[in-house]
């Protein structure tokens, strides 16, 4: 089949810009990656007293500075396929690159902060132009979900760190449910299908498909109207339950052998299990608010981001769905420093947490930098 003049014109400009700013992927998993693995480290470092920094700069870089570069990285990537139309790459990229990179250094240094405020709405503004001008209904509800997490950035600055950052969290869960509903039992069966199970199915009951993404945003308003509640936690355990009844047709224990896949099992459990987490602290059970968020943030989002940026990388890069030892132990790191927090919330555990975390995100900057600066192995533009 002939290309049509846009898809070689895309082609032509993949191959005049630098490999980094090929794809979006590319520039947004690794600068991901790398904040994931220094900004963890500063907080550590501040909690001693060392640096000038707070818990609500912490909470903010972790789900508005590396979530939001993951986020990008996907988007960025996702979209074209979704609606048929070139990527952004390029200057354009780059442009987004350095606004995402002013925002963290006007969130370290205090000087210009307003600065962090425009790289959300402007990701938001390109992934509507795309989803919204090719009608691409199904996910009408993204940009829309960007534009809240814009919109939840600014109420941080506007002064209600806390509040923001809870509601950001649970946006960046919705997500999770919608993409990940989709996403984990679709690889999931294509890849069991091809290691010895060809008639395997694997399945998300269609009531708790229906019902996973509301669900979740109910809980979030819930938080918004009555933050720490019995109704945000009723509504959460509710979450939970729908959650994890979706999960039963999956063939989770089937993908032990796979870690490409189990990674993102993994990582989604941690959604109903974060959760219940929250459903629980809510209704007085002992636990506190910090740690749930912890489930959600360091659990569900951190292992999530894991798991797609390093099987979205190999498969833009042309290579096997076969991830390498030091990507599995980074698996490794990230889960058990997500759980030692959620486990240990305190002292010396906080800094162990933080330091494994951090070290898995290194392990997988380390791991995927050729991947992410060298061209494709098929010769393919991106």
């Amino acid at each position: 089949m002939t290309p049509t003049p846009v898809a070689q014109g895309a082609a032509m400009q993949a191959r005049r810009s630098p490999i980094l700013l090929a794809s979006g992927h590319r520039l947004f998993f690794l600068a991901a990656a790398l904040w994931a693995s220094a900004a963890m480290p500063l907080w550590l470092i501040a909690i001693e007293g060392w640096l000038p920094l707070t818990s609500a700069w912490h909470g903010h870089e972790m789900l508005f500075g590396f979530a939001g570069a993951a986020l990008a990285g996907f988007l960025l990537t996702a979209v074209p396929n979704w609606t048929g139309r070139p990527p952004v790459r390029g200057l354009p990229l780059a442009g987004l690159g350095l606004v995402w990179l002013a925002g963290r250094v006007a969130m370290i240094s205090g000087v210009f902060v307003w600065l962090d405020l425009l790289f959300l709405p402007l990701l938001a503004i390109v992934v509507a132009i795309a989803v919204v001008g090719a009608r691409n209904a199904r996910n009408y509800p993204v940009p829309g979900m960007v534009f809240g997490l814009a919109a939840l950035n600014a109420w941080y600055h506007l002064g209600e760190p806390s509040r923001a950052l809870w509601a950001a969290a649970l946006v960046l869960a919705s997500l999770i449910a919608l993409i990940g509903g989709r996403i984990v039992p679709l690889f999931t069966q294509n890849a069991l299908r091809a290691n010895g199970w060809p008639q395997i199915t694997c399945f998300t009951p269609g009531h708790a498909q229906r019902l996973a993404v509301p669900s979740v945003m109910l809980v979030l308003v819930a938080d918004l109207v009555c933050q720490s509640s019995p109704a945000r936690g009723i509504t959460a355990l509710a979450a939970a339950g729908i959650l994890f009844y979706g999960m039963r047709g999956w063939q989770s224990w089937r993908t032990r052998a796979l870690p490409i896949v189990w990674i993102l099992h993994v990582g989604y459990v941690w959604l109903p299990l974060g959760l219940a987490l929250v459903g629980f602290a809510d209704l007085g059970a002992g636990i506190a608010s910090s740690t749930a968020l912890h489930a959600l943030s360091a659990n569900a989002i951190g292992i999530m981001i894991l798991a797609v940026a390093s099987r979205a990388a190999l498969g833009h890069s042309g290579r096997p769905l076969v991830v390498s030892k030091l990507t599995v132990a980074a698996y490794g790191f990230v889960i058990a420093g997500g759980l030692v927090r959620v486990l240990f919330p305190f002292g010396a555990g906080i800094v162990l947490a933080g330091l494994l975390w951090s070290l898995g995100y290194a392990l997988f900057a380390f791991d995927y930098w050729p991947i992410l600066t060298r061209p494709r192995i098929d010769g393919r533009p991106g």
